[in-house]
């Protein structure tokens, strides 16, 4: 059994070494399908520090083992991918610099989810580092692709098997219990184009899409007691035409939809198809899922969907009790269980039939923004808390 006074000193011990390494990996840029040369060097750490089995599958994911005694299998579960910085402009620090200014290590990265990625995989090594053989396997997976809707850790789901996982995503060192699901969706409205001085001879797309605008605007959506209300946003317009004086014969509109359990994917393709006015011009429309083929860093190739599931897990079920034991124990905070706003890929893994509970480093509000950074603290505090919530965690699943 790891203990939680153990683990502090063992991350103290390490902690330039942890700090090196995530400045390092946020300075490897690794956008979605871009993985590669940050896998190596993660794979490089792991290795260094003592993982029992360290490999990466077909897509990309690294997988990679400290061996139990038979007792339950802990994952840990995080993602390498990130999306892209922006402009350099407004960044304080380069987006790829990994600089340490005070507490704080800024760049691309730092926070979704590199830093939680190290705090991760230097807590779980610990049980090398200090000689103690943990109840069960404990499983350092890292994933390709998700953000791009988690094709990584949907593969992981169907290939890999654990008894609990730790979801990694930044929660500022609280606990989280589940978010509600992603789905990308397109409408697409088909006409006739004709030169803009000559308007009566096409079927312009515009106004049926504009019809479809006007009445999503006042849908109706279901409301989870646990994860909140479900929301669709208009996200992208896009033509086939480049040229203003063209009326087009397509139009695309794109939408997120943040849903709740209560909605599955086919269930939102149908409330869609129902806002679409019958046609009375001659257009068309379509509703589906995006779904395209995604060529991993690997070379392979699979079509996937835009489709993050929502989970929740119960506060009053034992490894929630249990993870906010640890938690509070080890930051001396409430661990203030909630969810979170975003989708994560523990959507795929309790979708699998794995439970989930959601901790990590990092204020998710700096996610996805040139103001990204990750504090110092936290990351240690993560890496000293990870070791003691995968025994906790291993006891609850034990003991059910």
């Amino acid at each position: 059994m790891l203990t939680l006074k153990q683990s502090c000193a063992a991350t103290e011990e390490r902690a330039d070494q942890l700090i090196d390494f995530t400045s390092r990996i946020v300075a490897s840029p690794s956008l979605s399908g871009e993985e590669g040369d940050v896998a190596a060097i993660i794979v490089a750490e792991m290795k260094k520090l003592g993982f029992d089995e360290v490999s990466t599958d077909e897509v990309g994911n690294i997988i990679a083992k400290i061996n139990g005694d038979g007792g339950p299998t802990v994952m840990l579960n995080g993602h390498m991918d990130i999306v892209d910085p922006g402009p350099a402009e407004g960044w304080p620090y380069p987006a790829y610099s990994g600089k340490v200014v005070g507490d704080e290590l800024w760049g691309r990265g730092s926070v979704d989810m590199k830093g939680p990625v190290a705090a991760m995989i230097f807590g779980a090594a610990q049980f090398k580092q200090l000689g103690i053989r943990p109840a069960g396997d404990v499983l350092m997976t890292v994933a390709v692709m998700e953000e791009i809707a988690g094709l990584g850790s949907q593969f992981l789901a169907t290939h890999t098997s654990a008894d609990v996982a730790i979801v990694g995503e930044p929660s500022r060192n609280e606990l989280r219990l589940g978010h509600r699901g992603r789905i990308e969706l397109q409408v697409k409205f088909s006409g006739r184009s004709a030169h803009a001085s000559a308007p009566d001879l096409a079927i312009n797309p515009h106004f049926a899409a504009a019809k479809f605008l006007q009445r999503l605007e006042t849908l109706s959506l279901q409301n989870d007691s646990v994860l909140g209300p479900a929301t669709i946003a208009p996200t992208l317009y896009v033509t086939d035409q480049q040229s203003a004086n063209v009326i087009p014969s397509e139009v695309t509109i794109y939408l997120d939809w943040r849903n709740v359990p209560a909605e599955s994917p086919e269930h939102a393709v149908k409330t869609l198809e129902a806002l679409i006015e019958p046609s009375t011009d001659g257009s068309t429309a379509v509703v589906r899922v995006t779904e395209q083929p995604r060529t991993c860093y690997t070379g392979v190739t699979r079509d996937f969907a835009s489709i993050f599931p929502p989970f929740a897990t119960e506060s009053s079920s034992p490894v929630a009790i249990a993870a906010e034991k640890v938690i509070t124990e080890s930051t001396g905070n409430p661990a203030n269980a909630d969810v979170w706003q975003f989708a994560t890929d523990g959507g795929h893994l309790a979708l699998s039939g794995i439970p989930c509970v959601g901790f990590g480093p990092g204020d998710d509000r700096l996610a996805h923004t040139n103001q990204e950074r990750i504090s110092i603290s936290q990351l240690k505090t993560a890496a000293a808390t990870y070791g003691p919530l995968v025994c906790e965690l291993a006891k609850s699943i034990e003991t059910t």
